[in-house]
């Protein structure tokens, strides 16, 4: 056993341990604060540059490919998921039982899902805090937007998140600016901003073309250079403009002595008698043993995502008389609507989006049907169709084993179709549902420790909301042939073949009532002392929102109340 008498343990370096780490360590400095994480990847500039490079050569462009060769994957020890609609893929760590796939995945990396997420930080709305008052469905938050407000410029602070305050003062009140401006609109995006600007309103509801607030940097920010253009957002950031959780990892262990230790798996917490926060129980899969190590602390934080952290407490045996843990998982069910614009938008220069609709994410309609987000695609068909599979539909006729077209012809073709190339897309919001949850299954990886079971379906809240998402995208297209010239719009009805956002939300959350709750406000345990939750698997619903930004705030929240006890 680590005999180090420490005062905080946090459990996964991703962006809310990482932020948890450097929160309690400002406030405390002589707190004695260890950081363990599962993976085992650097942080530095060569590390990056392998990654970019696996992805560059990679077949496949999915979001693991850059990943791939990271032991923790290819060994299994601490498996990555792919976040897919194959179910194959799906179900390599996974074990899913239906009756629908959940298709959002993760990266158990040193800096977490961060370094594959495209960085886009829109608060939550003050109305998603209140579902239950405002619309009669769901559960309302423990606290409110105006709780949380400084929380959120101050995680804006901490990631470098760009943006413009004049187009979300309204929607988001704010009592600051945005670190920096907002990142500008690509030449294609401006394009179609300029072609929906006299668009009438939508079933009464306005249709505002907006910057999109995201932590990536506009300008030169903490000692990271501002956006060079990359289109890589997902699954990787060539230049770091980008914010990833191991800022903050590198913050805490170079400038502020937090102990951080990497290729550790935590497989259990053991209860101690009395009032004490559990054992934490790991295994150094980089050890050739790969013995259980042991370390006791005043404080553990869980700081895992919604699949890890419930996987995890049951695994481990904690008290869940409430039966909550593992319960309400959530997404972001998405789709998009895709076609060719009238003339060439040049796709994938700039980040893989820069702006949004953001007037679908409120309204009395969320009493039946879920809100959702509109995005305003800069990567070609994005999930639809990849460039490269638009060159082998050009060129390759399947049926017949022949080529279609070649050479010039071939090189013309394709430069007319994929300059043109755009999506819109729609992020919709999903009800907590008890029976969507995460139990252990009966298949175990190769630290033998049980594989996470996920039970889900798709109610008929979130189908609504994917049927009215493509209702208004098809009507936004529309406007798009008469202004624009766009044609070939896809698909034409709605299909509810969702993909997930990967967004895991929910699982562990907040509420007043242990009952209904595994943590109270401030993320504490209300059946075990000293024990704290932080990152999204505390959210009592989902909104529409990117969950980044905000459980980024509530870990800040979290962490100065726990530092408040030391």
């Amino acid at each position: 056993m680590d005999s180090t008498p420490y005062d905080v343990v946090i459990v996964g370096a991703g962006v809310a341990g990482a932020l948890a780490a450097c929160r309690i360590k400002e406030a405390k400095p002589q707190a004695r604060v260890l950081l363990l994480d599962a993976g085992n990847n650097g942080l530095d500039a060569s590390r990056r540059a392998e990654f970019v490079d696996a992805y560059q050569v990679s077949a496949g462009k999915n979001v693991p490919s850059a990943y791939e060769a990271l032991p923790n994957n290819k060994e299994g020890f601490a498996p990555s998921s792919d976040g897919v609609g194959d179910p194959v893929a799906m179900n390599r760590y996974y074990v899913e039982s239906g009756p629908d796939l959940y298709k959002s995945g993760f990266q158990r990396m040193v800096g977490g899902s961060t370094w594959a997420w495209r960085g886009n930080t829109p608060r939550f709305l003050p109305s998603d805090f209140e579902m239950k008052t405002r619309y009669g469905v769901a559960v309302d938050w423990p606290l409110t937007y105006n709780d949380l407000e400084a929380y959120y410029a101050q995680a804006e602070n901490e990631l470098g998140v760009s943006g413009n305050r004049a187009e979300w003062d309204t929607a988001t009140p704010r009592s600051t600016d945005f670190p920096m401006p907002g990142i500008a609109a690509s030449y294609g995006d401006g394009l179609v901003r300029a072609a929906l600007a006299g668009i009438p309103p939508i079933d009464g509801v306005p249709v505002t073309v907006v910057t999109t607030p995201q932590a990536r940097n506009s300008r030169d920010y903490q000692g990271r250079s501002a956006c060079q253009g990359n289109s890589s957002c997902i699954p990787i950031c060539p230049s770091g403009a980008k914010y990833d959780g191991g800022v903050h990892v590198r913050k805490a262990r170079d400038e502020l002595g937090v102990s951080v230790r990497t290729g550790c798996t935590v497989t259990r917490l053991a209860p101690r008698p009395g009032t004490a926060s559990p054992t934490v129980v790991f295994r150094d899969w980089t050890t050739a043993e790969r013995a259980e190590e042991q370390v006791n602390a005043t404080h553990v934080v869980l700081a895992l995502n919604a699949i890890e952290t419930p996987k995890l407490w049951l695994n481990s045996g904690l008290d869940n008389r409430s039966d909550q843990v593992g319960r309400n998982l959530m997404d972001h069910l998405a789709e998009e609507v895709v076609g060719l614009f009238g003339q060439p938008v040049f796709p994938f220069r700039g980040p893989q989006s820069t702006l949004s609709v953001e007037t679908f994410r409120d309204g009395d309609w969320r009493s039946t049907t879920g809100a959702f987000r509109i995005t305003l695609g800069n990567d070609g068909w994005g999930r639809t169709e990849a460039p490269g599979a638009a060159l082998d539909k050009l060129m390759w006729d399947s049926a017949a084993k022949q080529l279609k077209h070649y050479g010039q012809d071939l090189q013309d073709r394709l430069a007319h179709r994929v300059t043109r190339m755009m999506r819109i897309g729609y992020s919709t919001e999903q009800l907590p549902d008890a029976a969507n949850r995460i139990t252990l299954s009966d298949q175990r990886d190769a630290l033998d420790v049980p594989r996470p079971k996920i039970t889900y379906k798709i109610d008929d809240y979130s189908k609504r909301a994917l049927a009215y998402g493509h209702s208004v995208a098809r009507r936004l297209w529309q406007h798009l042939e008469v202004t624009a010239g766009a044609e070939g719009v896809d698909p034409l009805r709605p299909t509810l073949k969702y993909n997930g956002a990967g967004h895991p939300m929910g699982t562990t959350r907040m509420g007043t009532d242990r009952a209904t709750a595994v943590v109270n406000a401030d993320g504490l345990s209300h059946a075990h002392s000293n024990l704290w939750v932080v990152g999204s698997s505390v959210f009592p619903t989902a909104g529409t929102a990117n969950p980044t930004l905000t459980l980024a705030a509530l870990t800040l929240r979290t962490a100065d109340k726990l530092a408040a006890t030391l």
